[in-house]
């Protein structure tokens, strides 16, 4: 059966989400559980299985393939061993075991068999010390980065630090990344062999990236695992390459004598093939990047934007406030083309390369949107731009001539610029040269939200249905409120909106959907928040923490659901029976 799928940036290039559904099934992370939910027929909505977790384990990123599911997300392991929420009652001593072999953070993989859905089973686990970073599933391989904060023993007063280092069973410990494989030892905790271990030249802060790959198909089959002393920020990932900026803010002096920081971003390029990876080149351009929407290769070139600034020592504006740039590298991680000085007194508030064109977003009190070519690597040029109030912080390819830009409107009044309610906005780019608005919504007014604003995966869109949909909450003003008052806006609805867009007609609702059970606003729970629609066949699921619910994708009338009630009981217990509410009997 069809299914939608995470929104992802590169097709075939999957991203970990809070969702997944295949086969009939969605698999859901909800309040420090894991639900596998049988969702179609959607008349039978039922939860079948529970994957429970106590403090020691927060998932927060899934993926499935066939008969595995994925549950990513960070881990604290305690200074015996055993996996603990961190330091006891919360207090940190004098001397924080943390520095001394006492705990670590850990970004932890674990991998289920789910051929009995009823009755998953633990197959295998992984855990590289630091903090989940990010990820990225490409075929049945699995490329998991962490964040590692070396515990360096001098920050500890030199009498505790002699003492404690001859406690200290080997003072590597504290220095060098540690993992663990069920797959090799049966899992025991190592740290990386020194083989294992690099270092960017220049590096920005004294850090590791761990990067960790490994083949669903193979469990047994150690991971790939290195560990990259220099840090990084944000990962975009390509079929064949993962690239890792970092951002790096170091100040220098000018001709005047001046200090000023002008950052900069380096580049690290590394190969992905078959659950294995590899450095490649490192590279460097002027400024830093927004998120990975800014980042993309094709063709073997790297393009980036970047948003520059100058400014004193004081934190001042230097010779500028702001300015928007692109830069083309080839496989080598040599600049070979840029356009720079973009937007200035403005930053990037969003980027899309799509193909051989980058469409940027630059905002300081109306929304700039340029269209750059790319299809002469060495020479990038801005065709056309086109400048409307409000901003887009996504945007999204509708078809070869059209994208969807996701944001806020806004006004100025007297140079003070303030955001509004949520804006969709549909540009017509088949003039390149001259690109337009063609069809414009604003939902809500001064302190609506979306999810979408900050992240792509809350979005749902139906190509071939021309349907989208995304969780929102609006507020409006009371007709008795001054404009510019914060504080009197109230909320009027929370769940989620479904559009059909046509270039024709626009952005037309089709459905407005609420988890929530109460009239009154202020009784609203925050677990029937929606924060993620789907789509099996002919219906539209919508989820949130409390509840999950089907439609129809006609007429948008409820077909089924499935709900938990609020847990008293905090128990870990790694899979329990699902116990939950039954569907309401259809008419």
């Amino acid at each position: 059966m069809s299914h939608s799928e995470t929104n992802v940036q590169v097709a075939g290039v999957d991203e970990g989400d809070i969702v997944k559904t295949n086969d009939g099934y969605i698999y859901q992370i909800a309040e420090n559980h894991v639900r596998l939910v049988k969702a179609y027929p959607s008349q039978a909505l039922a939860q079948v299985a529970e994957l429970a977790f106590g403090d020691e384990f927060r998932p927060s990123e899934l993926y499935v393939d066939g008969d595995r599911l994925v549950v990513l997300g960070n881990a604290w392991q305690s200074g015996d061993g055993a996996q603990a929420a961190g330091p006891a009652n919360g207090v940190q001593t004098s001397m924080p075991l943390i520095w001394l072999r006492g705990g670590a953070n850990q970004a932890a993989a674990k991998i289920y068999d789910i051929s009995d859905k009823a009755n998953p089973r633990l197959e295998r686990e992984l855990t590289l010390e630091g903090d989940l970073l990010s990820s990225r599933k490409i075929g049945d391989s699995v490329y998991v980065i962490s964040k590692n904060y070396p515990r360096y023993d001098f920050y500890l007063p030199m009498s505790e630090l002699r003492l404690e280092r001859k406690k200290a069973s080997n003072a590597l410990d504290n220095l060098i990344p540690h993992v663990s494989d069920t797959a090799v030892n049966g899992g025991t905790e190592q740290m990386l062999p020194v083989s294992k271990l690099y270092y960017f030249p220049g590096f920005v802060d004294s850090d590791y990236v761990v990067v960790a790959g490994f083949r669903l198909s193979q469990p047994d089959n150690p991971a790939d695992v290195k560990a990259y002393y220099g840090s990084g920020d944000v990962i975009y990932a390509s079929h064949d390459n993962l690239y890792l900026s970092a951002a790096d803010y170091k100040a220098k002096i000018n001709s005047k004598g001046i200090e000023v920081s002008k950052p900069f971003t380096h580049i690290y390029k590394f190969a992905l093939q078959e659950g294995e990876t590899r450095f490649l080149r490192q590279g460097e351009v002027p400024g830093t990047v927004l998120n990975q929407f800014s980042m993309d290769d094709s063709n073997g070139f790297f393009r980036i934007a970047t948003t520059s600034n100058s400014r004193g020592w004081d934190g001042s504006p230097w010779q500028g406030d702001s300015w928007s740039n692109l830069y083309v590298l080839d496989s080598d991680m040599n600049r070979v083309g840029a356009v720079e000085k973009l937007a200035l007194g403005e930053r990037i508030y969003a980027a899309r390369f799509i193909g051989e064109r980058c469409y940027l977003v630059t905002f300081q009190q109306t929304d700039p949107l340029f269209v750059i070519d790319l299809a002469t690597p060495d020479a990038p040029t801005v065709l056309g731009e086109l400048k409307i109030p409000g901003y887009s912080t996504y945007l999204h390819p509708y078809d070869a001539n059209h994208i969807i830009g996701f944001g806020q409107d806004t006004e100025t009044d007297l140079g003070i610029t303030t955001t509004l309610g949520l804006k969709l906005a549909l540009f017509d780019v088949s003039d390149v040269n001259n690109p337009q608005l063609k069809h414009s919504l604003v939902i809500g007014d001064k302190g609506s939200y979306s999810p979408l604003l900050r992240d792509h995966k809350a979005l749902w869109f139906d190509e071939d249905r021309h349907l989208l949909g995304f969780p929102a909450k609006i507020t409006q003003k009371p007709d008795n409120i001054e404009r510019h008052s914060w504080w009197n806006f109230v909320p009027v609805f929370e769940g989620a909106y479904v559009y059909q867009l046509t270039p024709e007609d626009g952005f037309v609702q089709k459905a407005a959907i609420m988890h929530q059970t109460q009239n009154d606003p202020s009784q609203w729970d925050y677990r029937s928040d929606i924060q993620r629609l789907l789509t099996i066949d002919d219906q539209l699921y919508t989820l949130s923490e409390s509840r999950i619910q089907s439609q129809d994708l006609v007429n948008f009338e409820q077909t089924g659901f499935v709900e938990w009630q609020a847990s008293e009981d905090d128990v870990p217990v790694e899979i329990q029976p699902a116990i939950v509410s039954q569907p309401a009997p259809l008419d």
